[in-house]
């Protein structure tokens, strides 16, 4: 898996690939509009004029806290939202095993043909061969029948594995999608469910015969399953926010919607709330990570992947036997910016785990909605507001706290040419490139990134900051197609959103994911 291939690509230099929705050109040290961290010539906002300066940045983690029931509360003179009771969580790993009981799987194509399963999925929706289902599904593979036959094959016919942390949804939207980029790489994918215990603190009910489906799906373009928004939970089985005002629908405590209002009308509840969606994800892990499948400890690489939710939790969560693991791989952080905001209770929670040696790839939209530095998301709102918390200025991403940190091999990358959350809606081609390059060289990313990506490549990042083992990038789109409806991509496709429906393959392929 050592040797390395060009891939091909359909565009070496894509001259106007940045000009897309934010109409924003990246030249030289030119900076995203609306990037919140400060070069050159800018001034650095006073302290003083920091909103919150004289709060308290407590930790509200106390394992302790976590064995009593917490009550959380909501602004009053309003009937859109109520208040909620979050019940005390068992410290018990064994409790959690549902997530790797029912976690799901998704293999390269070479791990596909050599346990004789039928192809379901593919990157882009184009060539339908990787396969994805439940972990539990893998026991129908012809070719291996016994678990330890199994363990053989999984542990040999990948590149390496990613362990991925999905988002606040469940596997869904995006989750899918990038764990497809990374087996199209050649790695397999193992994602815990956070959702798939019903007597829990979060539920949403499974699909049945989950691969067939996703076969059948992929039949025909107008179901293409790459692009829905939904592939792997019952539709009528929702998860909605605790918080909602309503009967009608089920709602478990840590089904949840971040509001910045509701947030600052009783930040310390809040503070605690989100701790205890970390903790629940913590000791999910915990219990992976214990019971972790042979063929990923045997695995010649092995990264933690995560977006959104999941790219906190691949940010903070540390664990000794996972963490030599990770020295042949790295951590991935996906649409977060590890930096205290709401969604931590204090600035010691934001930080990053594990070694200061692992590789890290941190990529987040410039106008994310919940964590860019910019006024409209809601940890701007939260911080920038007296009541609020949290750090302050925000930069939107995770350099300030990598460099901060002390790590040694680490980028973070944010996206110009996109205002979503999801970087696979309109930036794919970009993040794929991205990431397969960091999975094939993850300690040589820096100066891979900058050969393939830079001036001497195809000039779609620019060159923000650099110290010594932390790199800031700023990258746009590979490909200067209009973005079109959601329509035109696919049925199940999130129909408020746009799509750059264009792929593009650029990059390095390892030996490895050759699929022979």
């Amino acid at each position: 898996g050592a040797s390395m291939l060009q891939a091909r690509h359909r565009h070496a230099k894509v001259a106007d690939a940045g000009k897309g929705m934010l109409g924003v050109e990246l030249q030289g040290e030119a900076v995203p509009s609306g990037y919140g961290e400060w070069h050159g010539a800018v001034d650095r906002p006073d302290p003083a004029l920091n909103p919150h300066a004289t709060r308290e940045d407590q930790c509200l983690d106390d394992p302790a806290s976590f064995d009593t029931t917490l009550h959380v509360a909501v602004p009053e003179g309003q009937t859109k939202y109520w208040n909620f009771t979050v019940p005390p969580m068992s410290s018990t790993t064994e409790d959690y095993s549902y997530a790797l009981e029912h976690a799901f799987v998704v293999l390269p194509s070479r791990c596909v043909l050599r346990l004789g399963l039928v192809p379901n999925v593919g990157d882009a929706g184009r060539l339908i061969n990787q396969w994805m289902g439940r972990i539990e599904e893998l026991t129908t593979a012809p070719k291996a029948t016994t678990s330890a036959e199994r363990d053989v094959i999984l542990a040999q016919c990948a590149c390496g594995w990613a362990i991925f942390a999905h988002g606040s949804g469940g596997f869904t939207y995006d989750n899918p999608r990038y764990s497809i980029m990374l087996a199209a790489a050649g790695y397999g994918v193992l994602a815990p469910d956070s959702f798939a215990s019903s007597t829990g603190l979060r539920y949403k009910a499974p699909l049945k015969n989950l691969s067939s489906r996703l076969r059948t799906a992929n039949t025909k373009q107008q179901s293409l399953s790459f692009w829905c928004e939904n592939n792997v939970y019952d539709p009528t089985s929702g998860c909605t926010a605790a918080m909602a005002n309503q009967t009608s629908s089920p709602s478990y405590p840590l089904c949840y919607s971040s509001d910045p209002q509701v947030i600052l009308s009783h930040t310390e509840d809040w503070r605690a709330y989100y701790e205890r969606v970390f903790r629940l994800r913590q000791l999910e892990l915990d219990y992976v990570v214990a019971h972790l499948p042979e063929y990923i400890r045997q695995a010649p690489k092995v990264f933690l992947v995560g977006n959104s939710e999941g790219g906190m939790v691949a940010a903070r969560y540390s664990n000794p036997e996972l963490e030599k693991l990770l020295a042949s791989g790295g951590r991935i952080i996906l649409q977060w910016s590890c930096e205290s905001n709401y969604y931590t209770s204090c600035s010691e929670n934001a930080g990053v785990g594990g070694a200061k040696s692992t590789p890290i790839l941190n990529m987040i939209s410039a106008q994310d909605p919940y964590f860019a530095a910019s006024p409209e998301s809601i940890a701007f709102k939260v911080t920038n507001d007296p009541r609020g918390y949290g750090q302050w200025p925000l930069t939107g991403n995770c350099f300030a706290k990598l460099l901060d940190q002390g790590f040694e091999n680490a980028t973070a990358i944010v996206l110009a040419h996109t205002i979503y959350h999801g970087l696979t809606v309109n930036t794919a081609n970009v993040a794929r490139a991205l990431m397969k390059t960091f999975l094939a060289e993850p300690r040589n990313f820096q100066h891979m990134a900058l050969e393939l990506f830079g001036r001497s490549g195809n000039e779609l990042c620019a060159e923000l900051q650099r110290s010594q083992g932390q790199t800031l990038l700023s990258c746009q789109e590979l490909g200067s197609e209009n973005n079109v409806h959601a329509s035109e991509v696919s049925a199940c496709a999130y129909q408020s959103y746009e799509f750059h429906k264009e792929y593009y393959e650029y990059g390095t392929y390892e030996m490895c994911a050759s699929g022979i």
